[in-house]
């Protein structure tokens, strides 16, 4: 439901966009591709966040990827998507990174889910993240590479608590939201 100029952006319908390079142009007009930084976390993470704040018409928020004209905020979280990497692991993780390893809450989390007390991991992890966002954009982003297009998908919150895993609340299937949680598919580019 985010609006980008007269476009208006529905949740849960998988958005396609085209991608065929990042350029980095020098003063002296040289341009330089360097296409690991597409592929590599650590190069994408800011380049898609603000390519998704563009195409659906979202503003940089704090405490939260992305906010809209209304105040609502926008988690992103990235996936590899299955056409390029099949055998990779269905679930991933889309809590906020203090319910994992050693930060803040992972060890309380990791523990309540050991002795499978969900409930108490879940209530940790919704306040750590799920309750301070109103919507999810799930992109395929992990690992990308431009041989495919982007897609991103977002979802409420409500709908991702739905589709949490059943052992690990930090955890969503890639089956679900793409196969099941996706109503339909939009090339924008």
């Amino acid at each position: 439901m985010c609006t980008k100029g007269n476009k208006m952006l529905r949740t849960r319908v998988i958005y396609e966009v085209g991608i065929e390079k990042q350029i980095l142009v020098l003063k002296d007009g040289t341009e330089k591709n360097y296409p690991e930084t597409l592929s590599n976390g650590r190069g994408n993470y800011i380049t898609f966040e603000w390519l998704i704040r563009d195409l659906a018409g979202l503003t940089k928020a704090k405490g939260s990827d992305h906010k809209d004209s209304q105040g609502r905020k926008y988690e992103q979280k990235a996936y590899k998507d299955p056409a390029l990497y099949p055998k990779d692991k269905d679930l991933f993780r889309i809590s906020s990174s203090s319910t994992f390893n050693a930060n803040n809450n992972g060890p309380k989390v990791k523990k309540l889910i050991e002795e499978n007390r969900y409930q108490e991991a879940l209530d940790i992890v919704k306040l750590t993240g799920y309750s301070k966002n109103d919507f999810y954009i799930f992109t395929n982003t992990g690992g990308f590479k431009t041989s495919i297009p982007l897609r991103f998908i977002i979802v409420e919150t409500d709908i991702v608590l739905k589709h949490l895993d059943k052992k690990d609340p930090r955890l969503i299937s890639k089956n679900v939201i793409l196969n099941k949680i996706a109503k339909s598919k939009v090339v924008l580019i």
